[in-house]
């Protein structure tokens, strides 16, 4: 009887079966990695094209975009004013994002945040997580805190209510298409911020092209006194303390409560600056406030475009297109991106 011998795998040849599969997995999951990518960044686009689509009907029934801060009593004294803790221009936009019950639930006849019994009030409005105000591509995004999109009050670096911005939002003050005389598809309207984790820190380490801690948001106090606008001197000091501040300051200093809740209309909460162009390994951190130890992100008076996405962030202009704007822009060119009427020209290939 003729019998037929089986040959097995030697060894050697299963060393190379799985090194050839080993290859090929490695080759696959990065384009499994930018697949992903790809969709989440198509996701954050999206959010904000409807954030822009709902500024504009927004517009069309108040003839302005809606204010950055909104003013409200402090419920505890409804003759006084708050300082913080305002209502934000994504509160108002909420019936315009298919949120009307979420809109008609608030209280707005006191603040937002920061003041009790104001804050039990509206609670359970302003920590409501809604994915439209979440980029998938972060995290953290609706994991710690609630929003990832910022309106730009552009190159104005104090955070005083009643005032001129040079950017398309502000405190207690609108603006309406007519004010943009830069033109409405030159100026940027709203950008990304990264959502931080909630311990931890990596002092100084740059995001670009880092992963993990990095990533974390540092809000950073500094003594420096506030004024003056780019280019001047007194903004690269007053920056450079922040990075001082970053890698040596007290511990408790370092916050990370950036982009807490879209309710509140503040700086470093739904507000941010086109000072320091997007990703800064530079200054690679969320927000920097200068009048306030230990306190949260709001009132900073540099507040950082930051994303998840490699190479840039997504923008979104006045006219409700959105955008790329790379992390190599120019800090010229993402100074007047953001200024409304400063007379300047920016070519569209220019970020």
């Amino acid at each position: 009887m003729h019998t037929v011998s089986r040959r097995g795998f030697t060894l050697i040849e299963l060393l190379v079966v799985i090194a050839i599969i080993a290859v090929l997995i490695g080759l696959l999951l990065p384009a499994v990695q930018a697949a992903r990518e790809a969709a989440r960044r198509s996701q954050c686009v999206n959010n904000l094209k409807q954030i822009g689509l709902a500024m504009h009907n927004y517009h069309d029934v108040h003839n302005s975009f809606p204010m950055g801060s909104s003013r409200a009593p402090v419920a505890s004294n409804p003759g006084e004013n708050a300082w913080w803790g305002d209502w934000s221009a994504h509160a108002m936009l909420l019936p315009y994002l298919e949120q009307t019950p979420l809109h008609n639930a608030a209280n707005f006849s006191v603040t937002a945040k920061g003041h009790d019994p104001a804050e039990q009030m509206n609670s359970t409005v302003t920590y409501t997580r809604l994915a439209g105000f979440l980029c998938p591509s972060d995290g953290q995004a609706g994991r710690n805190y609630t929003n990832s999109y910022y309106g730009s009050v552009g190159t104005t670096s104090h955070h005083f209510h009643h005032i001129e911005y040079t950017g398309v939002f502000g405190k207690n003050v609108s603006a309406g298409l007519r004010d943009i005389t830069d033109g409405s598809s030159n100026t940027l309207a709203f950008s990304e911020g990264i959502i931080p984790r909630v311990s931890g820190r990596d002092k100084g380490a740059s995001p670009t092209g880092v992963s993990g801690a990095a990533w974390e948001i540092m809000d950073v106090w500094t003594s420096v006194p506030a004024g003056g606008s780019p280019p001047s001197p007194d903004v690269t000091t007053r920056l450079e303390a922040c990075n001082t501040a970053l890698r040596s300051g007290p511990a408790d200093n370092i916050k990370y409560n950036k982009g807490e809740t879209w309710a509140w209309g503040e700086m470093g909460m739904t507000l941010f600056h086109t000072i320091v162009p997007p990703n800064s390994s530079q200054y690679p951190w969320g927000a920097c406030r200068q009048d306030c130890a230990g306190c949260s992100p709001d009132n900073s008076q540099f507040v950082n475009a930051q994303s998840q996405h490699p190479g840039g962030v997504n923008v979104m202009m006045g006219d409700g297109s959105v955008r790329f704007a790379k992390s190599t822009v120019s800090w010229g060119i993402w100074w007047s991106l953001g200024t409304k009427a400063n007379g300047e020209v920016v070519s569209a290939d220019a970020f």
